[in-house]
């Protein structure tokens, strides 16, 4: 239940919903949505980029919001922590990164290859949804596909056509499990990796150090500020939501909630497509009034953001604008703040750095409750409890239903499908209703005086009036 509460809380994240993945790839996700009326305002949003309500922050928050108590709450922080195995898992991606791939054209395909395939499933003579694709591609002897279908290629040639059955566990889903497909595949390519060897020759050729050992304790520095910020954002997250519990919320602006609606819906579409849904699927998955809910949820948060960040002197001027917009812009990989805007709007921009500000400072005047990661996140064992069926009702029927689909996940680099789910299927499933551990085809692994802000120099941003009850113009 605890991981279903994390995804619902990053759902209503606008830092999820405009700084994910959305970008230039929002607005071609956009196209896909079924709704009509959401269809319309998805187009809009794709013509245009961005957001086009450049007066939702036109508003004097005092209307809206009386501020309860936010100062010194006491909130519950994960102690950071960092492992060899988290180091070990940096070296392995170091050396994943500088794999070389040398294609094989002199035998055929054996365990540890990379093989690219095309393949069709045909049940009864009929090819199924999830079980056909092409130009996919991964390593035998991984996991990702049930035994029996990798055995199928093992010891075949490159361009050579095979066709095998593949008899899917009982216990697989109501139109797979227990019965026999029948494969056809065609490997095109086979490579086998070279995976350099993590010695102090290869760290100088890649990195800034010379030896393993000064990588190694530069990774676990670089791990543990990771693990500090994380927990210091967890504490201070935990504060907004306790802050926007304390506070009094009557009515809200109605261009601010069309903003985070369209924001919202914008952000569950770029989930459908990370999880291999429909937006209309995912929507009905997400249960009846999802949207409307997300949406009013962060736009009441943003409100008492607003407020506390007035009450306290952190509203956005243009010179904190201008720093703080440079980051994000840097942290998205662009290369100019023209393209950043235009593709996320001012607007996107200036609710994160409000929302940054005031959850840096909750945190900062928060009573803190130290607890250790098992005690904050829940141990492993727990999790493999709920994952054995016991997390919520409904939700092995469910999973039945999504097992018919035998590909899940986000497109690689070939257009097919990733496969390797551990992250977003364990929290994809608590948010959906699935049952994560279903065995598909693939993955059965089982301050004041600054300048500020005028709406006529900067399309509307935040102002902060001198009678410190500031408005948006």
């Amino acid at each position: 239940m605890k991981r279903r509460k994390y995804l619902a809380a990053a759902l209503l994240l606008s830092g999820v919903m405009a700084f994910s993945g959305c970008g230039n790839e929002k607005k071609e996700n956009a196209k896909e949505a079924k709704d009509t009326n959401e269809e319309a305002v998805l187009d809009e949003i794709n013509e245009e980029g961005g957001s086009s309500h450049e007066n939702a922050l036109d508003f004097e928050v005092g209307d809206y919001v009386k501020l309860g108590d936010y100062k010194k709450l006491k909130v519950q922080y994960p102690i950071p922590e960092v492992t060899q195995e988290d180091v070990d898992f940096a070296i392995q991606e170091l050396q994943e990164e500088h794999t070389e791939y040398k294609e094989i054209t002199d035998r055929p395909a054996q365990n540890g290859d990379t093989v690219n395939i095309d393949y069709t499933g045909v049940l009864d003579g009929e090819a199924f949804d999830g079980g056909s694709d092409t130009d996919y591609e991964f390593v035998l002897g991984e996991g990702e596909f049930l035994e029996e279908f990798e055995a199928g290629l093992i010891g075949k040639n490159a361009n050579e056509a095979i066709t095998f059955p593949v008899t899917f566990p009982e216990d697989y889903d109501e139109e797979l499990g227990g019965k026999t497909v029948e494969f056809t595949a065609t490997i095109n390519k086979i490579s086998e990796a070279k995976i350099p060897e993590f010695t102090d020759e290869f760290v100088a050729k890649v990195s800034d150090y010379t030896t393993k050992e000064e990588y190694e304790k530069y990774i676990k520095e670089d791990l543990q500020a990771s693990a500090e910020a994380e927990s210091a954002s967890a504490a201070g997250e935990e504060a907004l939501g306790l802050a926007v519990e304390n506070a009094t919320v009557e009515g809200h602006p109605q261009e601010l909630y069309d903003f985070y609606y369209e924001e919202t819906m914008v952000g569950y579409q770029s989930f459908a497509e990370m999880f291999g849904m429909e937006y209309e699927e995912f929507m009905e998955q997400m249960g009846d009034g999802a949207l409307e809910e997300a949406a009013l949820a962060q736009v009441n948060e943003f409100l008492v953001a607003q407020a506390i960040a007035e009450q306290e002197g952190l509203a956005v001027t243009e010179e904190s604008y201008q720093e703080g917009a440079k980051a994000l812009m840097e942290e998205n990989e662009y290369e100019s703040m023209e393209d950043f805007e235009a593709d996320f709007g001012k607007i996107s921009i200036i609710t994160q750095l409000v929302r940054g500000k005031v959850v840096d400072f909750l945190y900062e005047n928060a009573e803190l409750e130290k607890v250790t990661q098992e005690e904050y996140y829940g141990s492993d064992e727990e999790e493999d409890e709920g994952e054995d069926g016991t997390e919520e009702d409904g939700a092995e029927e469910d999973g039945a239903e999504e097992g018919a689909d035998i590909k899940d996940g986000a497109e690689n680099e070939t257009g097919g499908e990733i496969s390797d789910r551990r992250l977003t299927d364990e929290q994809a499933a608590e948010a959906l209703g699935t049952d994560e551990t279903d065995s598909h085809l693939l993955d059965i692994e089982q301050h004041n005086n600054e300048e500020e802000i005028h709406g006529e120099e900067t399309h509307g941003e935040l102002t902060h009036e001198e009678e410190n009850h500031g408005t948006a113009q």
